[in-house]
């Protein structure tokens, strides 16, 4: 027995293996994949599985470089700049920046990043876990949340 959804549940748009890219003032500032990619039209509902992204920043975490994300399902809505991600969240920066955590949440309208999950976090001389994530999504601030605890290495003196 197989499951099919209804008419009003299939995306207006279904793609697979799918590659984007995002262009501002001429140059790529985002580029990435998903093994799939739904879209549906009312509401402007974006759904994707298996998504890897690249993003050139813009300000805010430029001091990171490139920063690539991945996650194995991601839900969003277009025109509330809006989604979340889940299923095991992963950050790395160009600089050797670090992250994880199950699931994010992504508010633009407010211009938040959260999650409510535990965070693991490493880089050049730290390495630190919270048990959540608030950040400002233009890289102003970045908090780990509800106790943490975490290991600063500093370099030998010379």
């Amino acid at each position: 027995m197989s499951v099919t959804s209804s008419h009003d549940a299939a995306p207006d748009l279904s793609l697979e293996r799918v590659a984007f890219a995002r262009i501002f003032e001429g140059r790529v500032v985002a580029r990435g994949t998903a093994d799939r990619l739904d879209y549906r039209r009312a509401g402007g509902r974006v759904t994707a599985a298996d998504g890897s992204a690249f993003m050139e920043p813009t300000k805010g975490y430029t001091s990171y470089g490139t920063l690539h994300f991945t996650a194995p399902a991601a839900d969003g809505e277009i025109s509330g700049r809006s989604g979340v991600a889940t299923g095991g969240v992963h950050l790395d920066t160009a600089h050797g920046d670090a992250a994880a955590t199950e699931r994010v949440e992504y508010e633009g309208a407010a211009g938040f990043v959260r999650s409510a999950t535990p965070v693991d976090a490493r880089g050049p001389g730290y390495r630190v876990h919270g048990n959540g994530l608030l950040a400002r999504a233009d890289g102003s601030a970045i908090q780990l949340v509800r106790g943490v605890r975490g290991l600063l290495e500093m370099e030998a003196r010379r």
